[in-house]
């Protein structure tokens, strides 16, 4: 900001003052003790096992073993999805989200470099005594140890063990709402009382690409649910959207400013706000906008705590928003969600079965293909590599034919949408 009453313009230019938040810094009160590492998975519980991943032995999950010596060679992502809404996610927990279309109305970033995996969500556990810090995922803080990333029908799940915490990661998408869960399970196994803290962080985009759209985002914080909010007013084509993140605990701390967020120079890597005591509340316009939410708790020895993250979008009510975040993001509505996602496809992918003399067909056939169909090619029409959201006439008509037996009520829904936008000389 330039003002004709601050001095010249050189003068301005060169003050190089940064509002940083007056936030006390995590003093720790105890060292952190490096764990033993444990020894590398072998794979012998998995079919068709590579050295990295195998299948579950009913070939309901992909199962991901990676350390910090041996990752995959590139993201292996699952693609969760309804059909108006979706995520997807890598093996080493990077994502990106949206509502709608996967191209036009993004709420976090996309990003397809399969070499450094990058992703504008991300999620922290700290141990308030010690200040250490890490993701329960393998990225973007790995910690000490190995991962376990487990790909099913409808969700991912991401399992670690650090300094006596046990913590896995739930991610999925709800059947019939616009909202992308996060549940977060964590256990106590160190053998004496610890205080905690869990974060989950999201960068705004609310269009098509951040560069575009980030000047123009507007955050707040809703008083009823404790969630943060979105806006873009200047997109046109999805107008009044409201984005939201929270969590489901009524003790937390917030901050809409991703400056303050990752501070200056700094990365999610190792941010900022996990060197200080609490995020500072920071929403508003002009900001560089994120969502980032801070859950304390304490968990004494064998005790269990979940943590239920939302990312999603609604209508153009504030107050429709925040009643929906109320009532969906309870545990048990989480836990809801889930039980019909996992039933959902079960009952889809199980309607045809075939045996050959072939396992990995088998393997592949009898649900992954099928789930790939409906839940990339149909609802998401979205990838690590390519994120279209665009509808195509002839490839996806051909790839409706695998669901005739399936959910022959889909295949008759898109040849309706398809010929709905053709041409009377047959081009689309």
């Amino acid at each position: 900001m330039l003002s004709d009453k601050q001095g010249t313009l050189a003068e301005q230019i060169s003050r190089r003052s940064f509002n940083q938040p007056r936030i006390a810094a995590l003093v720790p009160t105890r060292s952190h003790q490096v764990q033993k590492l444990t020894a590398e998975a072998t794979g012998r519980d998995l079919v068709l096992f590579n050295g990295l991943g195998g299948f579950a032995l009913d070939g309901s999950e992909y199962v991901i073993h990676t350390s910090a010596a041996q990752g995959t060679p590139a993201p292996w992502a699952n693609v969760l999805a309804n059909p108006r809404f979706g995520t997807v996610i890598s093996e080493s927990g990077q994502a990106y989200s949206w509502g709608e279309n996967a191209h036009e109305f993004r709420l976090t970033p996309w990003n397809n470099d399969p070499v450094s995996d990058a992703s504008g969500e991300a999620f922290y556990l700290r141990d308030e005594d010690s200040g250490h810090f890490w993701s329960p995922t393998a990225l973007p803080c790995r910690g000490h140890g190995n991962y376990q990333s487990r790909h099913g029908f409808g969700y991912s799940v991401f399992s670690h063990v650090e300094a006596g915490i046990a913590s896995e990661l739930w991610v999925y998408v709800a059947l019939d709402s616009s909202i992308k869960y996060s549940v977060l399970k964590i256990k106590n196994n160190s053998g004496a009382v610890r205080r905690l803290s869990a974060t989950g962080y999201v960068e705004w985009v609310l269009g098509d690409l951040r560069s575009k759209t980030t000047m123009h985002v507007i955050t707040e914080a809703d008083p009823v649910s404790g969630a943060v909010f979105a806006r873009n007013p200047y997109n046109t084509e999805f107008d009044g959207r409201i984005a939201f993140f929270g969590a489901d605990t009524g003790s937390r701390s917030f901050t809409g400013d991703r400056a303050e967020f990752i501070g200056r120079n700094g990365s999610l890597r190792s941010p900022a706000a996990m060197r200080r005591m609490r995020l500072a509340g920071t929403v508003g316009a002009g900001l560089d906008p994120c969502a980032a939410v801070q859950v304390p708790f304490e968990l004494a020895d064998g005790q269990e705590r979940e943590v239920v993250f939302m990312l999603g979008v609604a209508g153009r009510r504030s107050a429709d928003v925040s009643n929906l975040v109320h009532r969906a993001g309870s545990a048990t509505a989480a836990r809801e969600a889930l039980a019909a996602v996992r039933q959902y496809w079960q009952h889809t992918l199980g309607a045809v079965q075939v045996k050959t003399p072939d396992p990995a067909l088998n393997m592949l056939a009898n649900g992954w293909l099928m789930y790939q169909t409906i839940a990339c090619r149909l609802w998401a029409r979205s990838g690590f590599y390519q994120s279209g959201g665009a509808y195509g006439f002839r490839d996806q008509l051909q790839d409706m034919m695998a669901l005739i037996h399936n959910q022959p009520e889909l295949v008759r829904d898109h040849l309706i949408l398809c010929a709905a936008h053709q041409f009377i000389d047959g081009d689309w």
